[in-house]
């Protein structure tokens, strides 16, 4: 990954749009937010990049610059080289991809595209795009495998009269993933990863859901995380008569590689007389593993003045309590051990109130100003407020 800083992605871009023939037509085209971030909490910091007690004018900045080329016979390229404050300012390519035009309802692409987990994933990023500082953390939370390489097919048709849009993915992804538990980055990947989605809508209103489906490459976790935290279990186990077979079949039950990780997203959208509902429900779990069930949503309620919009929200995260992938496990310290490394993983839950307000002074930029308050049932973060201003544009 090159690092370097946002005023090197004109030049970045550039280059890369020298590399395209000299008979595309090559249209650039970008997005920026420049943001001030306030954050305030009885203990620790409440999400990456978030310190307590700091006024920030990098977390939440980011800059992309994207390149789009027809080449001509239903064949384009893009790519969109992507920069945040977050990451140092590293830059990326989110997106690098080949599309063809199978018809006017359906195209097929191959690269690397933004991972589609829930719905409004793909364009997360573009703040001017949505009415949030940032959209709801319980679900949009910030997962590390936010891109993927593999192929892609986009359809759009209609349906009983209706707007319809599709997307259905293969792929895979590499890389690392942060750890609440033990506050490290570890090595993780996804194999065969399966991805649809869906929204079906009329004039002022849409309902949409999709899935993703991957199997683990999680060893990086497995022995960088949850291996660790059950060796003195392990231990005293067998020092209390645990046989190899017993021991085996625990860390069988614990561990994450090979597992079949599962996404699910469901929700919908009101946009009517100036009056805008928005919702949306998450459910993920790593199968017959040590990860704890993931359910969140959250609901918005906004109302539109000309060029301002007012929004408030309400965002929940919880972990479900269930120790059913510890059936069969017999050994009161193994079952003991399972439950207690169950407990660290599932040590997180939040809730919150937000209120943003969106001023649209120019055709491509908007004003937000936006508080938040919420409830952490961690003891290190406990209660905690984020305010913050800034500006989204596209151009």
């Amino acid at each position: 990954m090159l690092r370097t800083r946002p005023l090197l992605l004109l030049s970045s871009l550039s280059l890369t749009a020298l590399a395209f023939p000299a008979v595309a037509d090559i249209n650039l085209n970008g997005f920026a937010s420049i943001r001030a971030t306030s954050t305030s909490s009885n203990g620790a910091d409440p999400y990456p990049g978030f310190v307590d007690g700091e006024i920030d004018f990098k977390n939440e900045s980011l800059f992309a610059l994207q390149a789009s080329a027809d080449l001509g016979e239903k064949l384009s390229a893009t790519i969109q080289l992507y920069s945040e404050g977050l990451k140092d300012f590293e830059v990326e390519a989110r997106w690098a991809y080949l599309s063809y035009e199978l018809s006017d309802q359906h195209r097929l692409s191959a690269g690397r595209f933004v991972n589609p987990l829930f719905h409004q994933s793909e364009y997360e990023k573009v703040g001017y795009a949505h009415d949030f500082s940032r959209l709801p953390k319980a679900v949009y939370f910030g997962f590390d495998f936010s891109t993927i390489e593999g192929v892609a097919v986009d359809s759009q048709f209609s349906l009983w009269g209706l707007n319809a849009q599709t997307k259905a993915l293969f792929g895979a992804w590499q890389g690392e993933t942060f750890s609440v538990v033990t506050n490290s980055y570890v090595p993780f990947g996804m194999n065969n990863i399966m991805s649809f989605n869906g929204t079906l809508g009329g004039d002022w209103w849409s309902v949409f859901g999709g899935f993703f489906m991957s199997e683990l490459d999680a060893q990086g976790i497995d022995q960088g995380v949850v291996f660790p935290l059950s060796a003195r279990g392990i231990t005293a186990a067998t020092a209390n008569g645990a046989t190899t077979a017993m021991v085996n079949d625990f860390k069988n039950k614990m561990s994450w590689d090979k597992k079949d990780g599962q996404y699910w997203f469901s929700g919908f959208s009101i946009d009517y007389s100036n009056w805008l509902v928005n919702y949306e429900m998450v459910d993920y779990i790593v199968k017959d593993s040590s990860d704890p069930r993931n359910q969140s949503w959250f609901l918005s309620l906004g109302r539109r003045f000309d060029k301002v919009v007012l929004n408030i929200h309400k965002e929940d995260f919880s972990q479900e309590t269930d120790y059913g992938f510890l059936s069969g496990v017999q050994h009161p310290v193994l079952l003991a051990t399972g439950r207690g490394v169950f407990d660290a993983f599932a040590q997180r839950e939040f809730d919150g109130y937000g209120i943003s307000l969106r001023y649209d002074f120019h055709p491509s930029a908007a004003l937000k100003v936006d508080y938040f308050d919420g409830t952490d049932t961690r003891s290190t973060v406990g209660d905690y407020q984020i305010i913050s201003i800034g500006v989204d544009l596209v151009f």
